[in-house]
């Protein structure tokens, strides 16, 4: 495609709506044609606070991390640079014939291409109000306005009102037994706090694993200090004075609740998008460039996005493929080549996964659960796939795996960290475990971790392999640094530990030298 400006001298104008990790990472795929002033690079980001690792910030609901400690982009460089910033702006309007993003307060931002990446919006559950006052309900106030004290746990603020209700030691509900739910649930748990789950299922997570894990998933949750009301709902809130008091359950239970954090689910942010005539369907519909089905200038990644027929899932690393997929087509349309980035041995660098599986871990410091693919199989039928599955529920541990033939279609394991890493790995190869099933068993408590190799990933959010990490932590000093140099850790957390065994390792071969020199012995007659 042709340039977008018809005079070759002007910049192309790009504007971003939306900042959160995704667009940070668009962004840094950019900041090169920023910096050269070929392109002009506008973000509109709703919320106070820069990108951030918005998968993380049930680590700062609990008090474990500070909103500092989950950003990804620095405001002040960003604009040092040339990147026009704009936060707590929020956009009313795309009118596309003029190629304008309309905001509140009347401001209108112009664009030759618009990239949309406005994530996702929590999905509020209907909900009766009983209202009391001094204890008693109030007769004469009938109201459908919700209390002061129910929340989705999607944002920083979010974040910050659930850690003041944890620091004080308040009774908190949490709606919702799907991953955030139960990373929620743990969470609070882990750091004394009262909590009560309470989710549709009969097992939580049950989207996501088969029944036996499920089970064995609620027991564990049990004993880390969560209640679990299974098969249930939420139906009523009970409002005391205009705050939140107590919540009422299908099964007739009152459970006392400070706070009510909902996780029922996300939906696209796509209501401008629809509003400005483009195609949507759980999300923006686009091709496999992540370019609008509608309108070739505006583009769409993220959990905003159904790129090229995949519905949104919810998850960093796709989101990330969009980012540097998106990067590549922008350029491509203005005409801009891209320099490529290679590594130390001059082999180019690519952060994409691969075809594999999307693999979920739970981000728990007490539980350890991974999941990806298909599990809910019946063993028993004669048509199904190959299930292998190993169970000691006394022992917290269970472990199913789904394959056919040469394919691994999914696999969850609980407590089982040593097989969930190795199930991980191949399930990010594309490749199939072992044949024979009990070796994971065997290697479960052995001491040795799963053996990446060197092409291997590493971290699943970012896609970086075990070398480009080795790489980055041979001239680094902390998980951060290696963050910076090569993007690895700056998702969800899961692989910090592994990241520092390297950075000990690394540190380990420059003490070396320094250690086998001779000592010199002074000259005897």
């Amino acid at each position: 495609m042709n340039p977008a400006s018809s005079d070759s001298a002007a910049p192309a104008r790009i504007v971003i709506l939306g900042f959160g990790p995704v667009a940070a990472r668009l962004v840094d795929e950019l900041l090169d044609e920023v910096t050269e002033g070929r392109i002009r690079l506008t973000i509109i980001g709703a919320e106070s606070e820069p990108a951030y690792q918005r998968i993380r910030i049930g680590d700062v609901s609990v008090g474990r991390l500070q909103p500092e400690d989950l950003a990804v982009s620095d405001v002040d460089q960003l604009r040092d640079s040339g990147v026009t910033v704009h936060t707590s702006a929020r956009a009313t309007r795309i009118d596309r014939a003029a190629q304008l993003v309309l905001l509140e307060g009347g401001d209108a931002v112009p664009y030759d291409r618009l990239v949309l990446a406005t994530g996702a919006e929590p999905m509020m559950p209907t909900l009766e109000v009983e209202s009391r006052r001094a204890g008693t309900i109030d007769a004469e106030l009938r109201t459908t306005q919700l209390p002061e004290g129910i929340m989705a746990l999607r944002e920083m603020g979010d974040a910050l009102r659930l850690a003041a209700v944890v620091r004080r030691a308040e009774p908190v509900v949490v709606l919702g037994g799907g991953v955030l739910g139960v990373e929620a649930a743990l969470a609070i748990a882990e750091v004394g706090s009262p909590v009560t789950l309470v989710h549709r299922g009969n097992v939580p997570m049950g989207r996501q694993i088969d029944t036996d894990a499920g089970m064995l998933l609620r027991r564990e949750l049990i004993s880390a200090g969560v209640k679990v009301r299974a098969a249930a709902d939420i139906t009523t809130v009970v409002s005391e004075s205009g705050r939140l008091a107590a919540v009422r359950t299908s099964l007739g239970e009152k459970i006392p609740a400070s706070l009510l954090v909902l996780c029922t689910g996300v939906r696209a942010r796509d209501g401008l998008a629809a509003d400005a005539g483009l195609s949507t369907r759980w999300g923006v519909m686009t091709d496999a460039q992540c370019r609008s089905l509608t309108d070739t200038r505006i583009f769409a990644i993220g959990d905003c996005a159904t790129v090229d027929g995949r519905e949104p899932s919810g998850l960093i690393a796709p989101g990330w493929q969009h980012a540097e997929t998106a990067a590549e087509s922008l350029c491509e349309d203005l005409g801009l080549s891209r320099g490529i980035e290679r590594d130390a041995s001059g082999t180019p660098v690519s952060m994409q996964t691969g075809a594999g599986l999307d693999v979920i871990l739970v981000k728990s410091k007490t539980l350890n659960v991974a999941c990806a693919g298909t599990t809910d199989v019946d063993p028993w039928d004669p048509d199904s796939p190959s299930v292998s599955t190993w169970s000691d529920p006394k022992g917290g541990q269970y472990l199913r795996i789904v394959s056919e033939q040469d394919r691994l279609l999914g696999f969850v394991s609980v407590g089982m960290p040593r097989s969930a890493a190795e199930l991980a790995m191949h399930a990010g190869r594309g490749t199939m475990p072992v044949a024979d099933r009990t070796a994971l068993l065997a290697a479960e408590h052995a001491t040795r971790e799963a053996q990446l190799g060197p092409h291997d990933v590493l971290c699943r959010c970012a896609g970086t392999t075990l070398s480009q990490v080795e790489e980055a932590a041979a001239c680094a000093a902390s998980v951060s640094e290696v963050g910076d140099a090569c993007r690895a850790g700056t998702g969800c957390g899961t692989c910090h530990n592994r990241i520092e065994k390297l950075l000990q390792s690394a540190e380990a071969q420059r003490e070396t030298p320094r250690q086998r020199q001779p000592e010199v012995q002074p000259l005897t007659r």
